[in-house]
C-alpha cells in the first residue's frame, strides 16, 4: 500500500463507527477500508453508518477531505447476560472485539458496559441464549469519529497484538519443545551408540 492509499485509508476509517461488527462481510474496519480502495468495494456496506456514512464515503473518495460531519446512533445498545443462564462458556468473550467481556470457564461472565460498543458479535454465538441488546444504562450516543471511537478502535487493536503475540509464543513453545525432544533423542543416540562400542571392544587380560 503507497503512503498515498495509506492517508486515504486513514481518512476512511474516520468515516467508519470502528465497532468491528462485521456486518460489512469484512473482518473488521481496517479491512473494508482497504477494500474500498484496492477492490472498489461498495460503499453502503456498513450498516451501522447507513446512508448517512455512505455518502461521506463517496465524497471522501472524490475529494480526499476528512470528516467534517460527525455520525451519531442515539442511544445505542449494548450487551447484557442473563445469568442465571450462563454457562460460563467462554465464546462470547473470545468473539467480543474489544475486550469489553470478563470472565472464566465455567463462572458467570460481566459485561463492561462502558467499553462495549454494541457490535452485537456476541449475541448470535452464545450457545445458550443467555446474551440480549439492551439500551445502554447511561443512555450515551455513540458517535464517531470521536473519543469513543477511537478508544474503542485501540481496544480492538491491543486485542489482536495480544493474540498475535500468544499466536508466536505458542510457536516458539512448540520449536523450543521440539529442540528439546532432538536434544534428548540425540543424547539418547549417542549413549546407546557408546553402550554398544563397549560391547563390542575385545578384552585383553
Amino acid at each position: 500500500m503507497t503512503s498515498k492509499d495509506k492517508d486515504l485509508k486513514d481518512i476512511i476509517l474516520e468515516a467508519l463507527p470502528q465497532l468491528q461488527c462485521k456486518k460489512c462481510e469484512y473482518k473488521d474496519c481496517e479491512a473494508y477500508a482497504e477494500a474500498i480502495i484496492n477492490n472498489n468495494e461498495s460503499l453502503n456496506r456498513c450498516e451501522p453508518g447507513s446512508l448517512q456514512t455512505e455518502n461521506q464515503l463517496r465524497n471522501i473518495l472524490r475529494q480526499s477531505q476528512k470528516v467534517i460531519t460527525v455520525n451519531e446512533i442515539k442511544k445505542f445498545s449494548i450487551a447484557e447476560i442473563k445469568h442465571e443462564d450462563c454457562i460460563g462458556c467462554t465464546i462470547c468473550i473470545k468473539v467480543c472485539p474489544v475486550d469489553a467481556i470478563i470472565g472464566a470457564k465455567h463462572k458467570i461472565h460481566f459485561i463492561i458496559n462502558d467499553q462495549c460498543n454494541g457490535c452485537e458479535l456476541c449475541i448470535s454465538e452464545c450457545p445458550v441464549n443467555c446474551m440480549e441488546m439492551i439500551v445502554n444504562p447511561a443512555e450515551e450516543s455513540w458517535a464517531w469519529p470521536s473519543q469513543k471511537s477511537y478508544q474503542s478502535k485501540n481496544f480492538y487493536n491491543n486485542k489482536k497484538l495480544r493474540l498475535n503475540n500468544q499466536k508466536k509464543e505458542k510457536v516458539l513453545a512448540r520449536e523450543r519443545l521440539a529442540s528439546s525432544a532432538k536434544i534428548k533423542s540425540y543424547i539418547k543416540d549417542a549413549l546407546l551408540r557408546e553402550e554398544n562400542k563397549r560391547k563390542q571392544t575385545k578384552v585383553y587380560e
